[in-house]
């Protein structure tokens, strides 16, 4: 080789070198490591850092996003990546939060939560394979975390292994509790069970996840998943509310499906019963002469027990709802039933359902009846009162205990 050839030669080593150096000092720049921050600016950035924190403490997201930003420009530390990350998912911003777990999780930062959040978000794009990875990365950190098992559920659904999401979720609610996610976990698993082909366990599994969050359907929806189910589910239960119908049925499919297709139907029908039941006790307080009305209501608890007075000498009837104890809606039923000098009311305590009354005047037969439906409890102490010889059978009165919040009775009596 010749002198100029040897000249060459180390030119090209030297280029080469620069360019290594040059593509490095690159990567450095671009994973925030070099040039490093000041002292100062660390100091600054810890600050920053310490008011995101208090921020998002407080569920103040833009004030937290605000200074994670300040805190990241000075010092990109991998807690503010991680936080920031956080903010970022809450708020929807899901390519910016990838962004942020991608540098953190590059730069040897990533906790399994992180690992199982990022699985998440490359599950809502084609990169199945990449996203089924940070799952079992998240897992081999902690072999413990329900959020890995049903986000590897999520990736399992989209790429149609069936049996190994089912046994994902099913892990996810053994090793999650009752946590927040237990809808998610449940509906996962029902749509698993129908793409393993047993449709009954998956739509008992999808149903119950709808009855304790029925935005879940719209959170798979996302994902593209479960949309056609939903729409079979959907008619059926409407179907099955509709013939017949009943309150309890269609406020059913209204909690499960609010957007359904035939959510408009379904509170006509509703709207329809609550107007029969007030034309039908309208006219039977109306043929009753001298019928008076009185209602109370206490401060509320979770087990909510009622009470309905009646008089045996006059058309009077008392209603008490909301109450801790059956002894103290019986009392205040009775206490203002006798008001007035009325003073032989006779009370009969309820517990969270509804009550109605229905009476004959020719026979001054009555009929009292519970049901979870108020029309449920309107047809049947109707029933009841003919059942004891009335004739004449009118509802007066009905009412549930708790009282939903739309309803808002009567305090004092009422003529």
């Amino acid at each position: 080789m010749g002198s100029g050839e040897i000249m060459a030669y180390r030119l090209k080593l030297a280029a080469g070198a620069l360019a290594l150096l040059i593509g490095g000092g690159l990567a450095l720049v671009l994973l925030g490591i070099w040039p490093g921050p000041s002292e100062a600016d660390r100091q600054r950035a810890r600050e920053h850092f310490a008011e995101a924190e208090t921020a998002y403490q407080s569920g103040d997201q833009q004030a937290a996003l605000t200074a994670l930003n300040e805190s990241i420009d000075l010092d990109a530390q991998n807690d503010a990546l991680r936080l920031r990350a956080n903010v970022l998912l809450a708020r929807g911003e899901f390519d910016a939060a990838l962004r942020d777990l991608d540098k953190l999780i590059g730069r040897g930062g990533g906790l399994a939560a992180n690992y199982s959040t990022r699985c998440w978000l490359r599950a809502r794009s084609e990169h199945l394979d990449g996203a089924r990875a940070d799952c079992d990365r998240a897992l081999e950190i902690d072999p413990a975390l329900s959020s890995a098992y049903g986000n590897r559920g999520l990736v399992g659904l989209r790429q149609g292994r069936n049996h190994e999401a089912w046994e994902d979720f099913n892990t996810a609610m053994r090793v999650g509790g009752s946590d927040q996610w237990v809808a998610w976990r449940v509906f996962g698993r029902g749509l698993a069970a129908r793409g393993k082909g047993n449709g009954v366990q998956g739509r008992q599994d999808m149903e119950t996840a709808l009855r304790s969050n029925p935005n879940v359907a719209a959170e798979y929806a996302q994902f593209g998943l479960g949309v056609e189910a939903m729409r079979e589910f959907d008619d059926a239960t409407y179907a099955a509310a509709a013939d017949p119908r009943s309150l309890v049925s269609l406020r059913n499919y209204l909690m499960m499906y609010p957007n359904g297709a035939h959510r408009a139907e379904a509170q006509a029908q509703v709207d329809e019963i609550y107007a029969w039941i007030a034309e039908d006790q309208a006219a039977g307080q109306q043929s009753l002469p001298g019928y008076s009305f009185a209602a109370a209501r206490g401060p509320g608890a979770p087990d909510s027990f009622g009470a309905i007075a009646m008089s045996h000498s006059r058309w009077r009837v008392a209603f008490s709802t909301d109450y801790a104890s059956g002894e103290e809606a019986e009392r205040a039923a009775a206490a203002i039933c006798n008001a007035n000098g009325v003073g032989d009311c006779q009370a009969f305590a309820f517990r969270n359902v509804c009550a109605a009354i229905a009476i004959s005047r020719p026979e001054r037969a009555r009929g009292l009846a519970w049901a979870h439906g108020q029309d449920d409890a309107v047809r049947t102490a109707i029933s009841g009162c003919r059942a004891r010889g009335g004739s004449a059978c009118m509802a007066v009165h009905s009412q549930c205990t708790p009282t939903p919040q739309e309803q808002t009775p009567a305090t004092a009596p009422t003529p």
